[in-house]
């Protein structure tokens, strides 16, 4: 071997072994159990890092990995009903797949994904009016659907990266916990700014609308038991929408989607929406409302909430 090619190959391993090292490193902590073949990093390091810093991505990997004929499928607001109550009320093992702030064209989204993954059964999506509005828009679920076709594009992504480094230091430097916001605070910013950017300014989703009964349709055509669930939220929060003359876009959503499924509304005012210690925000429920909403949807009777017809 002449000394020309020696000194090429040597300069090419300085840039190949790092990149070896580094793949190595990410198949092996794997934080979001993409390859799904190490147990070296523990699964709760990887939940305190992965899942919090991307919901969506470690919900939909987990997903593809233990596919279910049953799920759940929404933003956090459905993140608390309780899975093992339904196996209880149905016999039937749900997924719930959530994303944080997920839009409710993701939503559309995710139900087609699990579609690709499972023969579904039956299937359980979280809406609410003030996601029924064109500008609340994202496009994340086309990321993770790339990721899951290429490797390449999970091992050299940045926040990959990041979270292969938190679920590290999760594992070998414990997990420290999170510090609760002051809930008085948190519950007059929710009221004021994220009410604001979720009512000030609406277009009625026409595209949406028409994704959401082609999921209808499918499901009626498919025997697949669509329920739809309009979640509650507190009476302040809800009583913003007013503040920005909704009150007829909020009666004609309820109007057009009770269309597409079994749809059991919530948000109306009853005893949850008047109570504020049923709401850890005046979005999110508590674990006793969610259980309360779960046996409420399988329930012959309903006891809070109504049956859209």
């Amino acid at each position: 071997m002449n000394t020309e090619l020696k000194i090429l190959l040597r300069k090419g391993s300085f840039f190949i072994l790092p990149i070896i090292a580094w793949v190595c490193i990410v198949i092996v902590v794997d934080p979001f159990n993409y390859f799904n073949l190490s147990k070296v990093i523990s699964q709760q390091s990887k939940e305190n890092s992965a899942q919090k810093l991307n919901s969506l991505l470690y919900n939909s990997i987990n997903f593809k990995n233990h596919p279910t004929n049953s799920v759940i499928i929404g933003d956090s607001r459905i993140r608390r009903l309780p899975i093992q109550q339904l196996k209880k009320l149905t016999g039937d093992d749900y997924y719930t797949l959530h994303s944080n702030a997920a839009k409710l064209n993701e939503i559309i989204d995710l139900f087609w994904l699990t579609n690709q993954y499972s023969e579904l059964e039956n299937v359980i999506i979280g809406i609410n009016f003030n996601l029924y509005n064109e500008y609340a828009y994202a496009n994340r679920v086309a990321d993770v659907q790339e990721m899951l076709r290429n490797p390449f594009i999970y091992i050299f992504n940045w926040n990959i990266a990041e979270t292969v480094y938190l679920s590290l230091k999760n594992e070998f430097f414990g997990i420290l916990k999170n510090t609760r916001p002051n809930k008085e605070k948190f519950w007059r910013h929710t009221i004021t700014t994220v009410a604001a950017n979720h009512y000030s300014k609406y277009r009625h989703p026409d595209k949406i609308l028409k994704r959401l009964k082609e999921v209808g349709e499918y499901c009626l055509e498919n025997n697949i038991n669509l329920n739809l669930i309009i979640v509650p939220h507190h009476k302040e929060f809800h009583d913003r929408l007013i503040d920005f003359n909704l009150e007829e876009e909020e009666i004609q959503f309820k109007e057009e989607v009770r269309s597409i499924g079994r749809v059991i509304d919530f948000d109306f005012p009853n005893s949850i929406t008047n109570c504020k210690h049923c709401f850890s925000d005046p979005i999110h429920t508590t674990d006793s409302i969610s259980m309360i909403m779960v046996n409420n949807l399988f329930s012959d009777s309903l006891v809070v909430g109504k049956l859209l017809q």
